[in-house]
């Protein structure tokens, strides 16, 4: 989860700062949003037990007005549940003391509150309206409750948490923020008690449940109905939901949720539960003592098979009274079926023999297909439409044109498209944070006097929400281990999130950048590998004296086997070695200068005595520059022979420090192609002949016959990366094989040679370079760019805007304007009944959602749903759900809790204030 709410935190990155001219925000009157005048009441506010979020006021900024608006309307819901939100005007008479008004781009960010603590900062480039408000605020409110699970893995993982204890209500969401996201944990706010919840907007977390293939901007939830179910090996049966994505309609399915099972009659004066559901139909399976067992097996057998579609009710009919019995108009022999729709005042009866269990449903889905003057939308049902818990509804929601013009396909496509590799392994390694003990964070007062008082420090600079920045925290921690000893604890980070100031002073533009200074100045930017074993590496090289001076010749042999004249072990694979005398002072002069320049990456060390002349049969003269490859077996070093010049020996040296025939790996790939030299890559296995022809490849690199080629070898055992891209190469490739690849023009040549040898493979090399041999295979053309895109939210605001305005000035267009006659208003415009029957239906959905929430607050704040108190309803006591259950007495004291809630929601319905359109 985490991952996913540093995206959040996106918003100086988002928005500009270009000042408007116009009349200042903070001069605004809010109906909804508390305006706070003084520290006191900010106190107060930010002090609360409950969610406070709080925006202050710097300056205007471009989209400002729209968005306090916005927030304002949220204010209005968000108060229901428990969440108050305030303004803070950052004016002249509070700057000095408020902290926030001072931080760096706090203009940008809702700062949420709980106790006095910062909860989150959230980003004002995803608070675009009061869907995106609402659904972050709550999502925070129920952090704990509702869970962001983005694996397959993690999604199991909770299942089998909750085997045996409750069910499971779990949502994949397009991105956080949306309408269909606010009405999911509207509704999971009032029953995370009951059931738990969970929230995904990777596709991969449901990419094992049957039938879940999405577009680009399909939203599902599913229920796992994990209760009742105890092999933890399975996952949960499941189905999907099928219904409108409203609050109303939500709210309602989940309500029935909650209901038993089979409900029984005679129930004691208790009201059968279904009826409360507007939505959901009843079948009645009627039985006496001798038919009991089989009705009461059909009836759970039905009751699984309509499960949310339809409520089951047994009754017995020896004991109805005669009253109940003219209310179900039962007067027929049993064991009796009948279906009860809503809407209709008396069920229909099935009618012959019971038969099989499906001519029953068949009766029951006959019956649901039919439609009368009350029912006309109902749609047609099959028996496919009807199935076991273990399978899914088909999802029979049609998306409506908004969808679509909110979030553009390209623009979603392009987002949840993508392939970040690094994104993923930072995820999956979200469990284990990065230990950071010894690595100091620094502020803007400690970052300029750590770099002045230490001789060297290290600084990573680093967003917290950028993949590759968290990749290498959690590499740059293990380094930290490894030089725990050292007691300058040179590697320290400074979080560019919180510290912009000292960032920006640095120029800091590149996430991650680590930059090492010495003596309190910079020293250069680290461009080595971003892992632990390269920093580590680095860290020894500029603690020790470079270049080292070798005294004598004992230093020169000692160097030469490896060991510094301080006894501690080279580090690098690559050691430059300067043998001089003290006549050589424009070269020693070079070579120093050199050093300096590449001390962070290889070991450079001299003799400016000529102690080397001196050794017995020693290979190299006096004056030289030897590059030592310790690793290369095949040239073990090379002596550079070019100018004294600084450019030029740096380039030799970079160039020398390559192994004449390396294994080719991500480690030395990007070395080895800033050559622009043709790859010879030989593919082996373990067997003899992979040994027999890398020999052969060995004594071709040793001869130098091709210096503009460069010679590697890659591991080709099954199921390894080498096999992988042989495979891209030849796809009939046997091992071991010789392939000659040109990057730069994209073409490769496999050495088919039965029995290659040193002639026939220098044959072969050279009609290749001689465009004698037509390529065996042309690489595609593709782009290597990162694709590191994300929600441009802003935009989309845009198009919103340009499309309501457009909406608007057709709306306008199409009214004709009269002087006189019925059907116009008092200002001779004619009435458009089309656009009128329009705004009533969304004023009667907009009240509806209002009696909804309230009602759903209500239930939230009742005993009932409250653990550890009051008692669970008697209707469908704690552990009833998926079970037959009969009702026992109700009490007065349930009556009484009930009541309460039911007077609570009407209370609340009698003085709600009119709310505004949403």
């Amino acid at each position: 989860m985490d991952t996913l709410w540093f995206n959040i935190g996106l918003a100086f990155l988002f928005l500009g700062t270009v000042s408007v001219n116009c009349k200042s925000v903070n001069e605004m009157q809010f109906q909804h949003m508390k305006k706070i005048l003084d520290e006191s009441e900010l106190d107060n506010l930010r002090q609360r037990n409950e969610v406070s979020a709080v925006y202050y006021y710097k300056r205007d900024i471009p989209r400002l007005k729209g968005f306090l608006k916005e927030l304002d309307k949220t204010a209005e819901y968000l108060k229901l549940y428990g969440v108050e939100v305030g303004f803070f005007d950052c004016g002249i008479l509070h700057e000095a003391k408020e902290p926030k008004c001072n931080e760096h781009n706090a203009e940008f960010q809702i700062f949420t509150y709980r106790s006095n603590h910062v909860l989150l900062e959230l980003g004002l480039e995803t608070m675009f309206d009061v869907n995106s408000i609402m659904s972050n605020i709550l999502q925070l409110v129920l952090i704990h409750d509702v869970p962001i699970l983005q694996s397959v893995e993690e999604r199991i993982e909770y299942e089998n948490k909750y085997k045996g204890e409750k069910d499971i209500l779990f949502t994949y969401q397009k991105a956080i923020g949306t309408f269909e996201h606010r009405i999911f944990m509207e509704v999971a706010f009032a029953y995370h008690d009951k059931f738990k919840f969970a929230v995904c907007t990777n596709k991969q977390a449901v990419q094992d449940l049957k039938d879940s293939s999405f577009s680009p901007s399909e939203k599902s939830i599913y229920v796992l109905r994990c209760k009742n179910w105890t092999e933890k090996d399975l996952k949960c049966p499941y189905f999907k939901y099928s219904k409108k994505y409203d609050l109303a309609t939500l709210a309602n399915f989940v309500k029935s949720l909650t209901y038993p099972k089979v409900f029984m009659m005679p129930s004691d004066g208790m009201e059968i539960p279904f009826y409360q559901d507007k939505g959901l139909h009843v079948g009645y399976f009627f039985y006496n003592k001798d038919s009991k067992d089989t009705v009461l097996s059909a009836a759970s057998d039905t009751a699984d098979a309509f499960f949310t579609n339809m409520g089951i009710v047994a009754v017995d009919v020896d004991r109805l009274s005669p009253e109940e019995k003219v209310e179900l108009d039962f007067h027929g022999s049993f064991p009796a079926v009948a279906c009860h729709k809503r809407n209709m005042e008396k069920p229909v009866f099935m009618e012959g023999n019971w038969g099989k269990l499906q001519v029953i449903h068949q009766f029951l889905i006959g019956q649901l297909n039919k439609q009368d003057s009350h029912e006309s939308d109902v749609q047609s049902i099959s028996s496919d439409d009807f199935i076991s818990s273990e399978d899914m509804d088909e999802d029979s929601e049609q998306f409506n044109e908004q969808d679509f013009e909110q979030f553009g396909d390209d623009e979603i496509e392009e987002v949840e498209t993508q392939d970040d590799a690094v994104a993923e392994a930072v995820y999956q390694s979200r469990r284990k944070l990065p230990q950071v003990d010894l690595i100091d964070a620094l502020t803007d007062k400690t970052f300029p006097t750590t770099i002045k008082n230490k001789d060297l420090v290290f600084v990573l600079f680093y967003l917290p929400f950028d993949d590759k920045s968290m990749a290498f925290l959690y590499a740059y921690a293990d380094a930290s281990k490894e030089i725990e000893s050292d007691p300058a604890r040179p590697l320290t980070r400074v979080n560019c999130h919180d510290w912009t100031d000292v960032c920006g002073n640095e120029k800091i533009n590149i996430y991650p950048t680590m930059r090492m200074y010495r003596n309190g100045k910079m020293l250069k930017d680290y461009k080595g590998l971003l892992d632990s074993k390269a920093v580590v590496t680095t860290v020894k090289l500029l603690n020790q004296s470079n270049p080292v001076n070798l005294v004598d010749s004992t230093s020169i042999m000692d160097l030469m086997n490896g060991v510094l004249p301080n006894s501690k072990q080279v580090v690098t694979e690559t050691v430059v070695m300067a043998l001089l005398d003290k006549s050589h002072h424009t070269e020693l002069k070079v070579f120093k200068n050199v050093a300096s320049q590449l001390e962070d990456t290889m070991t450079f060390a001299y003799n400016n005595d000529g102690a080397a002349s001196k050794i017995p049969d020693f290979k190299f003269k006096v004056p030289s520059i030897v590059v030592l490859r310790r690793s290369d077996i095949l040239k073990p070093h090379v002596v550079y022979i070019g100018k004294l010049e600084v450019t030029e020996m740096k380039d030799f040296i970079i160039k020398a420090s390559i192994p004449s025939m390396p294994e080719l790996t991500v480690e030395w790939f990007p070395a080895l192609y800033r050559q622009q030299k043709p790859f010879v890559i030989l593919f082996l296995d373990e067997y003899q002949e992979s040994a027999r022809l890398k020999k052969v490849m060995e004594d071709i690199v040793i001869s130098s016959k091709f210096p503009m080629l460069q010679f590697v070898w890659m591991n080709a055992d099954p199921k390894s990366v080498g096999r992988s891209v042989l495979n891209e190469y030849d796809k009939d490739n046997r091992v071991p094989e010789i392939c000659y690849v040109d990057l730069k023009k994209g073409i490769v040549f496999n050495n088919k040679d039965e029995y290659p040898v040193e002639d026939t493979v220098s044959e072969w090399l050279t009609s290749v370079m001689n465009e004698k041999i037509e390529p065996s295979k042309v690489l595609e053309q593709g782009d290597w760019k990162p694709k590191k895109h994300g929600y441009d939210f802003l935009s989309l605001i845009d198009k919103e805007n340009e499309r309501k305005k457009k909406k608007k000035q057709r709306n306008q267009g199409e009214r004709i304007v009269e002087e006189h006659g019925v059907g116009f208003d008092k200002d001779g415009r004619e009435i458009n009944a089309e656009e009128e029957r329009v705004k009533a239906e969304t004023k009667n959905l907009d009240s509806e959602e209002d009696e909804i929430r309230e009602e759903l607050v209500a239930l939230h704040k009742t005993r009932l749903y409250k653990s550890g108190g009051g008692r669970r309803h008697k209707d469908h006591p704690e552990g009833s759900e998926g079970k037959v259950t009969s009702p026992p007495e109700v009490d007065g004291k349930y009556k009484a809790t009930a009541d309460s809630a039911s007077h609570q929601g009407q209370k609340s319905k009698e003085h709600k204030s009119k709310h505004t359109e949403l």
